[in-house]
């Protein structure tokens, strides 16, 4: 299913939440009318609570079906109710990046993050994601998640990136890759989207050109 809604009046749809193909994890205090949406897209298990005190959890977590990075920041309360769904693996980083929803981009097959990552930081979001992750660029850019919406089925990124760029997440996460944008020319593609391979919801201000584009790259059509 394909939506175009925005968040509290927010195009940005993609700060507010994360969609997996086994979960979706959004902020408690979303309206009622943006929980139902959401919940007619994806049809999945809701995964509920602030991070950080902040109710943009997509820009400070990353994740997919098979656990959810949170920054050191996060509060005990907050860690707490994210290990009650005990299916998955929950962990903190221990960094000084704490945008990592910005900074690190990853599906089930693999991940892209930061090039300023240790190989600590590294090797314990490999273990909580369960794929292998290496450091890089979309547009030169390091912050490599706000520049590429990805699910399982294929990546919107940058209008900016490099072919190499576009091939190192095309081997490493196993999709298909094409340039794009969101919200009416937005070069970050992950700020105005949450998908995952069933649904996508869009931000208001996303053209019908840019939709249509980004479903057929994502596999929607």
């Amino acid at each position: 299913m394909i939506a175009r809604t925005d968040f509290e009046g927010d195009s940005n749809v993609g700060a507010f939440g994360i969609a997996t193909d086994k979960f979706v994890f959004i902020s408690p205090n979303m309206s009622k009318k943006s929980i139902e949406s959401i919940e007619r897209v994806f049809n999945l298990p809701l995964v509920q609570t602030t991070i950080a005190t902040l109710d943009v959890v997509g820009l400070v977590c990353v994740a997919n079906s098979n656990g959810i990075l949170v920054p050191y920041t996060t509060g005990d309360e907050e860690l707490a109710e994210l290990k009650k769904y005990s299916e998955f693996e929950v962990d903190w980083i221990d960094s000084k990046m704490t945008a990592l929803g910005n900074i690190v981009t990853t599906n089930d097959k693999g991940a892209i993050c930061h090039p300023d990552f240790d190989v600590k930081a590294r090797k314990r979001m490999a273990d909580v994601l369960d794929v292998e992750i290496l450091p890089g660029s979309v547009a030169g850019l390091p912050i490599v998640g706000a520049s590429t919406i990805i699910t399982n089925n294929g990546a919107v990124v940058h209008p900016l990136a490099r072919d190499e760029e576009i091939e190192q997440i095309s081997q490493l996460l196993k999709v298909h890759v094409e340039v794009g944008t969101v919200n009416r020319g937005s070069p970050y593609t992950s700020l105005g989207v949450m998908a995952n391979i069933d649904g996508m919801i869009a931000g208001t201000d996303t053209t019908g050109v840019e939709l249509a584009h980004i479903s057929q790259v994502l596999g929607f059509v």
